[in-house]
């Protein structure tokens, strides 16, 4: 619980602003990252087509969807 707090605590005391963007966006990596969430970045929500989906697939369409949240 702490490290979640200490993570927040970096994205609160550097708020997005047009001359920190680079920053920002590195701070946002950083705490994805540690996380375990830079998935929601780096890759595109899998494709869930109809009823016939495989559960594993809707799985990680519901984990990125959440994740992305």
């Amino acid at each position: 619980m702490s490290s979640n707090i200490s993570l927040q605590s970096i994205l609160d005391a550097n708020k997005l602003n047009e001359p920190n963007l680079l920053d920002w966006h590195r701070n946002v990596r950083i705490v994805l990252k540690q996380e375990k969430r830079s998935y929601v970045l780096e890759n595109q929500i899998p494709n869930v087509s109809g009823e016939d989906a495989k559960e594993e697939i809707r799985n990680e369409h519901q984990r990125h969807v959440d994740g992305n949240e």
